[in-house]
């Protein structure tokens, strides 16, 4: 496939979709600038990729206490229960260490409206820990930025995600995509566009072009 060919496909899939383009993102996000700039990219990458599905997004603050358990284990038993009420169906996180060393996550979930009290009560009985806060989301750019910002904090650049917040192995499929496009001469900008519409259309770009 030719740069024009690429381009051709991003009009298909706005035809299909029956909107106009996406906006695009500026291509600074592909530079590559120090460490802590790298996380805060990739952070607002993965975070503005599962932004382009559908359904309402909210944002959950989780916090711990000095005499709390396993974070990690008990915040699986909570998206599970909070998940077999259809609640959650997706989500992605990052970790914050306070100055105490506690434990405080940041998480992004696709779901239903939960109410604070609910989840505070969930947590303190799973975790010990009742304090939380809960928000809706509005204006994506802001809220990628959020999280990245905190990912960009964190030396160990960790995060993680459901594989239902865009899906199973999207950063591979992102990875091969922007090879492609270097290949065949695409803009930046015109391999984000495409990756945009994929993720609407829930199609993997590599069902559809040669990566």
């Amino acid at each position: 496939m030719t740069s024009s060919g690429f381009r051709v496909l991003i009009k298909v899939c706005a035809t299909l979709s029956g909107n106009a383009e996406p906006e695009t993102t500026s291509s600074s996000l592909d530079n590559e600038y120090t460490s802590a700039r790298k996380r805060y990219r990739r952070m607002f990458h993965r975070v503005m990729s599962g932004l382009e599905r559908s359904g309402n997004v909210r944002l959950i603050t989780l916090t711990s206490a000095p005499a709390s358990g396993d974070f990690q284990k008990d915040f699986r038993k909570l998206i599970m229960r909070l998940g077999r009420r259809k609640l959650v169906q997706s989500y992605i996180r990052v970790p914050e260490r306070t100055e105490t060393g506690l434990r405080h996550d940041h998480i992004l979930f696709r779901g239903s409206y939960i109410e604070q009290k609910y989840l505070s009560e969930q947590w303190a009985q799973i975790h010990g820990a009742p304090v939380v806060d809960i928000r809706s989301v509005r204006g994506r750019r802001g809220i990628a930025n959020y999280l990245a910002n905190y990912l960009a904090k964190s030396p160990a650049g960790r995060y993680s995600y459901s594989w239902t917040w865009v899906w199973k192995g999207f950063v591979k499929s992102w990875e091969g995509l922007k090879k492609f496009g270097w290949e065949i001469g695409a803009s930046f900008e015109e391999t984000l566009t495409c990756w945009r519409w994929c993720v609407k259309l829930r199609v993997k770009p590599e069902e559809v072009l040669p990566i």
